[in-house]
């Protein structure tokens, strides 16, 4: 691909225009930056448009934000982080109204909390449940924090219409006729700014490798992280970008696609350490949809069939608790495994998302505090945190109440949750709704399906 902006037009050109757009109006610029070429591109000129300016026109505030999934593949995540760290100095230095943040997801959403936790199986194209709770609300979340705080933002992204003609197509959908700035597609009072909309790709990687690095960085290392690469990640505000699974910016954990091309480009390239986590996550894939490791409704209890006639059967639902302690001692394992070259310790699932998963699985019905057992199993010692176990049960009274429902032909997991909803309630004087709670977990549908139904369906 040949050059296209400047083909016509000069690096000058392109930072009076920026100059002008910031000096338009008085709302904040939100820029988005994944670490790949776009998005420093865009920073990149950010810089040096606003160093050019005098200090009496930088009368607002430029906020760079950065998602931080919790799952980025350790390399580009260091990249990352260097660059955040070099921007924040040079924007003191140079004295730009300019503020580097990091967002991350909220603990509840993060993709183990929401995978070993919850059980939501590894994500697939048709159920891409981790891109918005990842990426699209904490960056949605920090913008509409501006909103509210300064009234209206204009939100700035690498985005080219070279990309795709899908990507040309919504860019040009949102356009306001003779106006620079687009409405935003989900956010109110946002607006979006694509300084480097008609760059080509070689438009990107000649302002790169041309313009020496603003904030002390070296551009060539971003050159070598893309050898053998598909491309990158940008930041995700909305559904219409892709899934960065085949990506060398994506996260390492992505079974969206069946060939993780990055992981393996950096292995090949001289990082085997990283060689652990592509084993998991490939490993991961295989077992995502195995009939044995999935409930067979959903997770609000209801029950759905798929195939024809004869071959009518339950559907599938979440991973079973039995599965998700699989995951967590096999997640656990890879990390005690991998030896990343600049941290001895890394983690790649905090003690935070422990505590949640914790939390989850005995709603669940786990009293025999699985989380610790795991984590002992694999590490030897337990976490480092102050462990509340007053709510579990002893190992011999939950065997005995399972063999009094099997006496009684009574759903075991129908007891738990009933008797769950009562250490909720415990010490309560007025134990609102309890009655309302027991009613819904006595009609689950999946404790009356085969009955209501008048047959028997096989479970997958």
């Amino acid at each position: 691909m040949a050059l296209n902006y400047f083909a016509k037009h000069k690096k000058e050109d392109l930072y009076r225009s920026v100059q002008e757009v910031y000096k338009s109006d008085d709302r904040p610029w939100v820029v988005g930056f994944s670490g790949g070429k776009d998005s420093t591109a865009v920073v990149q000129i950010v810089f040096y448009a606003l160093s050019s300016m005098s200090k009496g026109d930088l009368t607002k505030p430029v906020y760079i934000i950065s998602s931080d999934t919790m799952v980025e593949n350790p390399k580009v995540l260091k990249h990352i982080d260097e660059q955040l760290l070099k921007m924040k100095k040079a924007a003191k230095e140079l004295e730009l109204p300019i503020h580097v943040e990091k967002v991350m997801p909220d603990i509840k959403n993060t993709f183990w909390v929401n995978l070993i936790g919850r059980g939501y199986p590894a994500p697939r194209q048709k159920f891409r449940w981790c891109t918005d709770r990842l990426k699209i609300d904490p960056a949605n979340a920090f913008i509409l924090n501006k909103v509210s705080e300064f009234g209206e933002t204009v939100v700035v992204l690498g985005v080219r219409k070279s990309e795709s003609s899908t990507r040309a197509q919504v860019m040009n959908t949102h356009k306001i006729e003779g106006k620079v700035l687009r409405r935003h597609t989900k956010l109110p009072n946002s607006y979006v700014y694509a300084p480097i909309e008609d760059f080509s790709l070689d438009d990107v990687w000649t302002y790169l490798m041309q313009i020496p690095n603003p904030w002390g960085a070296d551009n060539s290392d971003l050159l070598a992280l893309y050898q053998d690469s598909q491309g990158e990640c940008p930041l995700v505000i909305d559904q219409s970008t892709p899934s960065c699974g085949n990506s060398r910016f994506g996260c390492w954990v992505c079974t969206v696609v069946q060939e993780d091309k990055s992981l393996k480009g950096f292995i090949e390239s001289g990082d085997e350490w990283l060689i652990p986590l592509l084993r998991f996550r490939n490993w991961l894939l295989k077992n995502r949809d195995n009939p044995d490791y999935r409930e067979k409704k959903r997770m609000n209890g209801s029950v759905y069939l798929v195939g024809d006639d004869e071959n009518k059967r339950k559907g599938l639902g979440p991973y079973t608790l039995e599965h998700r302690k699989e995951i967590l001692k096999e997640l656990l394992k890879t990390e005690k495994e991998l030896q990343h070259p600049d941290h001895p310790k890394y983690e790649l699932i905090t003690l935070e998302e422990l505590k949640e998963i914790r939390r989850i699985w005995f709603d669940k019905g786990d009293w025999e505090d699985s989380v610790l057992t795991i984590y002992e199993e694999v590490y030897g010692t337990r976490p480092d945190w102050d462990i509340e176990q007053s709510k579990f049960l002893e190992s011999e009274d939950i065997k005995t109440l399972k063999r009094f429902c099997d006496e009684e032909k009574v759903e075991f997991e129908l007891i738990q949750k009933l008797i769950n909803l009562e250490f909720e309630h415990y010490g309560y004087k007025h134990r609102h709704g309890i009655l309302k709670d027991i009613n819904r977990i006595l009609n689950e549908e999946w404790l009356h399906f085969d009955k209501l139904k008048g047959e028997k369906y096989a479970d997958q």
